[in-house]
């Protein structure tokens, strides 16, 4: 039986040509080690928005980690996430003999997605996304013929005119819903450190929802870990199987995964 892995990816991946194609050579690699294996990235960007938004004259206003977005930076972000970075590191892949296609909510109406509500402020065109929003019979469908989905987290507001701006979803929060509504067995977050740390710095190996809650009640996990970890917890919450967080910098991180590096988080 075919193994479904859902893959998430940000950071110095979706910046750089040599760690695209680094990538995208692990992802071979596992794919001739594992012929049935079924493959899907889900990708963001921020970075990249950031970098055209200023470019174009658009102040950056966040809240909470939260980038609010008004209509000239919605459209950013669609140029951004599923023009340029997706394309790129679709052509990476594919260039590594991968069949993969690159795609947003709104290609194959993949998903909508829904306004994120803040109590205080008004987040524009920032949006959530849950299992039931993915049309997972068309993912699934495309997973079953071997090809491989790069997804671009910004697709169109459900119940929007077609004309209506797309709504920017995080990428670690819309990696669980994609992956639970395709019946993904693992979902990996490659990262920027090896895994979850404990206080000594060393990789904790595994971790159960009530063992992950504890270690970020307590200070151990903290930081920029705590929305990645909290991602995980809600691809488990959603029905992804087992999750893991590992670095995304070795050069192989798909063979580091099937030799058990990072962090395995599960119910």
């Amino acid at each position: 039986m075919a193994v479904r892995l859902f893959v998430k990816i940000g950071g110095a991946v979706l910046e750089a040509a040599e760690e695209r194609s680094r990538l995208a050579q692990s992802l071979a690699g596992a794919k001739a080690a594992e012929p049935e294996l079924e493959l899907a990235l889900v990708h963001g960007g921020g970075k990249q928005i950031a970098k055209l938004a200023e470019r174009l004259g658009l102040d950056e206003k966040r809240i909470e980690g939260l980038r609010i977005t008004c209509v000239d930076t919605a459209e950013v972000v669609r140029w951004v996430l599923a023009g340029e970075v997706n394309k790129t590191l679709t052509h990476s892949l594919c260039a590594a003999g991968l069949a993969a296609i690159g795609l947003c909510g709104a290609d194959l109406g993949i998903f909508t997605a829904r306004r994120k509500t803040h109590p205080t402020t008004d987040l524009g065109f920032v949006g959530t996304l849950s299992r039931s929003d993915v049309h997972a019979e068309r993912l699934i469908q495309l997973l079953s013929t071997g090809s491989i989905p790069v997804i671009s987290t910004v697709g169109p507001e459900a119940g929007a005119t077609a004309a209506a701006p797309f709504l920017n979803v995080n990428a670690d929060e819309a990696a669980g819903p994609l992956a639970a509504a395709a019946k993904a067995d693992e979902l990996l977050f490659l990262s920027d450190v090896p895994g979850v740390l404990d206080k000594a710095g060393k990789v904790i190996p595994a971790l159960t929802l009530n063992e992950t809650q504890a270690l970020i009640d307590n200070g151990t996990i903290h930081g920029g870990m705590i929305p990645k970890v909290r991602a995980a917890l809600h691809a488990i919450e959603a029905g992804v199987a087992q999750v893991r967080i590992l670095s995304g910098y070795t050069e192989d991180p798909l063979k580091a995964a099937r030799e058990q590096q990072g962090t395995r988080l599960s119910s």
